[in-house]
C-alpha cells in the first residue's frame, strides 16, 4: 500500500467557524470610513466560494482519473492491460504478482491461479505480443502499489469534494448572516468585528459595532446594547474562550470564540460599557 498522507476532514462547525473568520477579515484591516464593511465580508466570502469551487472541481478530476485511468498495453480488444486489471474478451481478471504472460509460436498465454487465457496471433506480431507479455508481468509486479496509490488517490479526492461541498455550505450560512446582519444594522452604526460563536446551543455569528454587540444565528437573534452591559469577563483557554456577558437581566454566556478574539472583542466592549471599566 503507498504511503499516503490525508488531509483532515473539518467538522462542519469547524467550516462554519473559518468562513465567519474569512468574513471578519476586512473589518479589521479596512479603514470603516472609506469601506462598506458588509460589502467588504459579503465580497471575502464570494472569493472564498469560488476557491473552494475550483478546489472541488479539481478533486473531481482527480477522482475521475483514479477510476477510469488509460490502458497501459494492449492488443486490439482480445486483451488490454490496465493498472490494476487484465480486460480479455471474457471479462476482466485482478491483476497480480502471481499473473504470468509469454508469447511464443503464435499464442499469447496469460495464467494466474484460477484462470487461464490462450490469445492467437499471426507471425507478423510476435515481437509486439512478446512486449505485451513483458508489461503484463511488469505491472503485476506492483499492481498491489498502483492500487493501493489509485484508492489513496480517490479517498483523497472524496474528502477534498466532501470537504470544499462543507465549506461552501458554511460560507452560504455566513452569506445568510450577513445578509441579516445588514437588515439589523442601524443607519450611521458602524460593524467593528465580528467572531464565531456560540448561544444556548446555537452556533452563530457575535458582532461588534460602535454601539452594541450581536448575536446571530439562523433560529437565535440577540443585541445587547452596550449600555446595558455592567461587565464582560472571558474565560477559557483550551477548547475556545467563553464571554460572559452582564446584562440588567442577568449573565450570557458566548462560547467557541478563539482565546485571542474573545480577549480583543472584551476589550473593545470595556472601552465603550459606560461608567467604570468591565472586570476582566
Amino acid at each position: 500500500m503507498a504511503d499516503v498522507t490525508y488531509c483532515r476532514r473539518m467538522a462542519p462547525s469547524e467550516s462554519r467557524r473559518d468562513a465567519i473568520e474569512l468574513a471578519a477579515r476586512p473589518l479589521r484591516e479596512l479603514l470603516r470610513e472609506e469601506h462598506d464593511e458588509i460589502a467588504a465580508a459579503q465580497a471575502a466570502l464570494r472569493h472564498a466560494e469560488k476557491v473552494h469551487d475550483r478546489a472541488v472541481e479539481l478533486a473531481g478530476r482527480q477522482l475521475r482519473s483514479a477510476r477510469s485511468a488509460e490502458p497501459l498495453a494492449c492488443y486490439g480488444h482480445e486483451v488490454i492491460l490496465y493498472a490494476d486489471r487484465i480486460s480479455t474478451a471474457d471479462g476482466n481478471h485482478e491483476l497480480t504478482t502471481e499473473v504470468r504472460a509469454h508469447a511464443e509460436a503464435g499464442v499469447l498465454s496469460i495464467e494466474a491461479p484460477g484462470w487461464r487465457r490462450e490469445i492467437s496471433f499471426p507471425h507478423r506480431d510476435q515481437h509486439k505480443l512478446r512486449r505485451v507479455a513483458e508489461e503484463i508481468e511488469a505491472a503485476g509486479r506492483i499492481a498491489e502499489v498502483i492500487r493501493g496509490a489509485d484508492l489513496a488517490i480517490a479517498e483523497h479526492a472524496e474528502g477534498e469534494i466532501d470537504q470544499g461541498h462543507a465549506d461552501r455550505r458554511a460560507i452560504e450560512e455566513t452569506r445568510a448572516h450577513m445578509h441579516r446582519l445588514g437588515e439589523l444594522v442601524e443607519d450611521g452604526e458602524d460593524v467593528i468585528d465580528m467572531a464565531p460563536g456560540i448561544s444556548a446551543g446555537h452556533e452563530g455569528v457575535l458582532v461588534a459595532t460602535d454601539r452594541r454587540l450581536l448575536f446571530i444565528a439562523l433560529r437565535r437573534t440577540l443585541a445587547f446594547p452596550y449600555d446595558g452591559l455592567s461587565k464582560v469577563a472571558v474565560r477559557g483557554k483550551w477548547f475556545g474562550a467563553r464571554l460572559a456577558l452582564t446584562t440588567t437581566g442577568g449573565t450570557v454566556v458566548i462560547s467557541g470564540i478563539s482565546p485571542r478574539h474573545a480577549a480583543e472583542i472584551a476589550d473593545l466592549v470595556r472601552s465603550r460599557i459606560p461608567g467604570e471599566a468591565a472586570s476582566v
